[in-house]
Parts: C-alpha cells; structure tokens; sequence
C-alpha cells in the first residue's frame, strides 16, 4: 500500500492485510535495504496475532520523494506515517540503521515497545566504507559482507530484485561474476559468492548513493540528553560475532536496561542474523513477544 504524504508517496509492505484489531510490527530496514528484509525472517508463527509491516524509507524500495540525509528527519516521515496509519499495540523494530531510527522514534512516538537489532552508539562508520558507498557500491557491499558475515545460513533464501542499481551478479562463469558495474572475477571461493546473492540483492535500489548517505547519517546521529534519560520499553538484540556493532555493556543507550530481560545476544552470528541465523532470531522474538 502506498501513503500519500506532502512531499513523498511512501511505500508500506505488509505481510497480510492491514487488521486495526491487531497489534502490529513495524520492521524499519538497515541502510541502503528495504521491505525486502522480510522475506528473510521466519514471521509466520506471528502472523495470526500480529500486523507485519516494513516501511520504505525516501530513496528505498518503491517509496519516492526527496530524499533524507539525516536520522531525525526519517524519524519525523516516520511520525507522519504512523499519524495516517492509526494502529494500536505498536512495536517497532530496526535493523542497524533501521535500529537508530527506531530508537529515536521510541522516545517521540507512543508505542507499546521497540526492539533495536544490530545498533551501536554513537555508530561510526569508517571513511573507507563511506568511500566505497559512494563510489562503487559493489565494493561497499563486499566490505559489509566481509566484516558483517560470520556463516552462511543452512538452507538457500530467496529474494526478489529490486530497482536498476546496486550490488548483486546475473551470471556466473569460471568464477566470472556479472555485476551493475561490470565482471568481476572471484577466485577465492566463487561458490561463497553464490549464497551471498540472497543478501547482496537487498542492497539493489534505485539511488546510487543511498547507502553512503544513510551510513553517513549513522555517524552523524546523536540523541538529546533527555531522550536517552527517557529510554524505555526497548528490547536489544546483538551478536557475538558482529564486528560493525559491538555489544557495549557500558554503553550510555543500556544504561536503564536490565540485562537479563532487555538484551538479547544471538550465539555464532553476525551482523545480519535473518540471513545468517533466522531460526535463533525467531526464537529470540518470540521470548520478546511472548
């Protein structure tokens, strides 16, 4: 479904028609990623009691309007958003990226809880990871995947492409892979690049730049004082392998939390655990649900 905002038509994917009698999810993707995420998490021991729902966030997916080059102002589409859907029992949930801009929508937003996957704070992004986002996002990707990615998932995941730029082959010859920018040859391990394609199309988008503007609005995004002070109802979900965002248990977000109820660590995964581990993810949810 599509909502109609002043300046951005933008774009809602919901696992099921939208039921105003249900509690729902609202899913906020990682950088340069949309409501593609989905189909990668096992959601549908869910479905019957919960709207599943991603947004489309400006230059993602098939959401259109100017675009954004800061958390605060994707918070604020966000609040208008959520103003035109109207829905009760809200639990938001982001990944990385997604997770900051859950974040600061939990201390404007009335909702019941927000679960942050995958976030650090401040989250600082290196300049050769900002390098290569805005100049060859092939590269970008290779890097995210090469500290992001501890183990490949047990069974093959499916995902839809999406828009006409972006990382992710078409053909493979002889560790020849095809890519938006041209070939490329992988003479490591070819076959590790074929059970990365699942991943690697997530980051398909219509904007070249995306990815590099939202990992800059990453480093540059800082909460007020009295939004941290007024954290609350916020499960977070970590990774012991995840080496783009650290758990910290000393840091400043986590200082009201209770460890033992609020912080959730996913066993032998990295940075993408509903690629890596969709199963232990799964289960964590539903502890955090139920």
């Amino acid at each position: 479904m599509f909502i109609q905002l002043k300046n951005h038509k933008v774009h809602i994917f919901s696992k099921m028609e939208i039921d105003t009698s249900k509690k729902s999810i609202l899913f906020i993707p990682g950088a340069g990623m949309d409501h593609r995420i989905l189909s990668m998490f096992k959601m549908d021991s869910f479905v019957d009691e919960y709207n599943i729902i991603a947004i489309d966030l400006p230059g993602h997916g098939y959401t259109t309007g100017p675009l954004f080059y800061d958390v605060e102002s994707h918070t604020k589409l966000c609040i208008e958003v959520l103003n035109e859907l109207n829905l009760k029992n809200l639990i938001l949930s982001g990944h990385s990226w997604g997770g900051l801009i859950a974040l600061d929508l939990s201390t404007q937003y009335e909702n019941d809880m927000t679960i942050c996957m995958n976030i650090a704070y401040p989250f600082l992004v290196g300049d050769l990871l900002l390098d290569y986002a805005k100049g060859n996002l092939d590269q970008c990707v290779e890097f995210l995947m090469k500290y992001g990615i501890y183990k490949m998932p047990e069974t093959e995941i499916k995902t839809l492409g999406f828009g006409v730029k972006g990382s992710g082959f078409y053909g493979r010859s002889k560790g020849v892979i095809k890519s938006p920018y041209g070939t490329k040859t992988v003479e490591d391990d070819p076959e590790r690049e074929i059970k990365l394609y699942p991943l690697k199309r997530l980051f398909n988008q219509t904007e070249k730049e995306i990815s590099s503007i939202d990992l800059k609005s990453c480093t540059n995004f800082r909460l007020k004082d009295d939004q941290i002070s007024n954290i609350q109802n916020v499960k977070y979900i970590f990774c012991d392998k995840d080496k783009l965002a650290r758990f910290d248990a000393e840091n400043i977000i986590l200082k009201n939390v209770n460890p033992e109820e609020d912080v959730f660590i996913l066993k032998e995964t990295g940075h993408f655990p509903y690629f890596e581990d969709p199963d232990q993810l799964e289960d964590v949810f539903k502890k955090i649900l139920n």
